[in-house]
């Protein structure tokens, strides 16, 4: 008997393996469309659609990430040099969110266990009511199992890893459903939200940050991509924005060999990077949804058919929301503002590197809470860099101790960290130890939960939504009957305003 038990944790464990070997050979640009083709398939889209749109959002991605490599291989050799002249040394090194994601997979096996425990976990949740989103982005479930990962580093417990990792997959289910509405209005996008561990703590972070910086001056300083090309004129178009950031950083990095010939090869060539990278993004994330929006519309179509009045969301990636211009435009401006940040900030231990360009996800889901205002954008992402260097500063040797767990080359490096997921707000709460950690992130998460049951219109529009588009969604998901056994709706039930009804063509008698 127990050798048939030890020989079943055997099989287990090897088919676990294979499974992680796929997810990680895979990647997103193959894995999430055969997930979206399999989707489509259940929820009975035509074939011929199905295939294509799925062809087309793999495409999508994989556009999305050469772009995206552009803009790394240009930044981390400018940004390492920028701090090589200065003279500062800064030991950690930023390896990038390729590395976190493939140290979260390989850790005690904890990355393949936290897919199907998720998607076990997202199905009851919907089906109780709790959340209205579904996550088809199991890619992205690579969130969960990082920080569960860093805490099993610290505490050698695999329930308390995997209970601080579950808790942040319910802060971004919460944190979903609640900027879906202005992420929909803003984007186009409908019935989608985007529950993505790496984009959502940052936006929540910034809404106070916000609320500060419109009681000031800057708050009515109109600073949307028209409006500051309306101002400047040809210099104000996205591609020249790209191309003046991208010059200025290369002199910033060469300001000691100006007089170089090789220097200004550099220089030129970051300007026309920068600036491919300012036009190109929003034409790959037009191919990612020209492949998503027919088959949202036919899936969201069968689910209302089929229940109606239930109210949900398929979640996906932010890399469909980081070709605005305002994302982008501000995430170029983050680029200098983080290295010199890094260099001026006392007791950082982070240099930056590969997350350079996950700027765009860190900003996706500002875009809606701040109108596209790039200063306020900037501003919200300067004030969460402050403590993003300390945080991924401070968890440096757990990931380094990760990845040596998970057979990750360090490249040499005594010490890792990145800047997206190991800086985050959300790893700065769940790593503040045990039971703290946990406990901070449980009571944030259900505190967000009970506020959009309680005050779902004011938090709709805290979020970026207006008041119309608020209204309209208070109307289709928090008033009548629950569809599940919790409330949609806690306290008296929501002042409703009904849409008025068309007016009828007029007609001959």
């Amino acid at each position: 008997m127990v050798l048939q038990t030890v020989a079943m944790q055997a099989g287990l464990s090897s088919i676990l393996n294979t499974v992680n070997d796929v997810i990680q050979g895979l990647g997103p640009t193959v894995l999430l469309p055969i997930i979206i083709f399999v989707i489509a398939m259940v929820f009975r889209v035509p074939l011929g659609r199905a295939v294509r749109s799925s062809v087309l959002i793999g495409v999508g991605f994989q556009g999305i990430f050469l772009v995206l490599g552009l803009f790394s291989d240009n930044i981390s050799p400018l940004a390492q040099r920028m701090v090589e002249v200065t003279g500062i040394s800064l030991p950690a090194v930023d390896v990038g969110w390729p590395a976190a994601a493939a140290i979260a997979f390989g850790i005690a096996e904890i990355g393949v266990w936290m897919i199907p425990v998720f998607v076990v976990l997202n199905l009851a949740l919907f089906a109780i009511g709790f959340t209205f989103t579904l996550d088809v982005d199991i890619w992205n479930y690579w969130h969960f199992a990082f920080i569960a990962g860093l805490v099993y580093m610290v505490t050698d417990s695999l329930i308390y890893s995997f209970a601080t990792g579950l808790t942040l997959g319910l802060f971004v289910l919460v944190a979903a459903d609640w900027t879906q509405p202005a992420v929909e209005e803003t984007f186009d996008t409908e019935g989608i939200s985007i529950p993505h561990g790496g984009s959502v703590p940052f936006a929540i972070a910034a809404i106070p940050i916000n609320w500060v910086i419109d009681q000031t001056p800057l708050g009515n300083v109109d600073a949307d991509p028209d409006s500051v090309q309306d101002k400047l004129g040809l210099f104000g178009e996205p591609i020249f924005v790209g191309l003046i950031l991208g010059i200025l950083l290369g002199i910033a990095a060469y300001s000691n060999a100006l007089f170089e010939a090789s220097s200004w090869y550099t220089i030129l060539g970051a300007g026309v990077a920068f600036a491919a990278v300012m036009y190109i993004l929003p034409m790959m994330v037009g191919i990612l949804m020209e492949g998503l929006t027919p088959l949202s519309e036919s899936i969201r179509d069968y689910m209302t058919s089929r229940f109606e009045g239930r109210d949900f969301a398929i979640g996906l990636d932010s890399a469909i929301l980081i070709g605005h211009e305002s994302t982008i435009a501000a995430s170029l401006i983050m680029v200098p503002i983080a290295i010199v940040m890094s260099i001026i900030l006392p007791f950082n231990d982070m240099l930056w590197g590969v997350d350079l360009a996950t700027f765009p996800f860190l900003l996706a889901l500002m875009v809606p809470i701040m109108d596209g205002n790039v200063v306020k954008m900037v501003i919200s992402m300067t004030v969460l860099l402050i403590p993003l260097h300390y945080i991924a500063s401070q968890v440096a040797p757990a990931m380094t101790r990760a990845a040596g767990q998970a057979g990750f080359d360090l490249g040499g490096n005594d010490l890792i960290t990145a800047g997206s997921d190991p800086g985050s707000p959300a790893t700065g709460i769940l790593m503040l130890g045990e039971p703290a950690g946990l406990i901070a992130g449980l009571v944030v998460t259900l505190a967000c939960w009970l506020a959009l049951r309680t005050w779902p219109k004011r938090m709709y529009m805290v979020a970026g939504a207006s008041e119309e588009k608020a209204q309209e969604t208070v109307r289709i998901r928090h008033s009548g009957p629950s569809a599940g056994i919790l409330p949609n709706k806690i306290g008296g039930e929501p002042e409703v305003v009904e849409p008025e009804p068309e007016d009828e063509p007029a007609t001959d008698d």
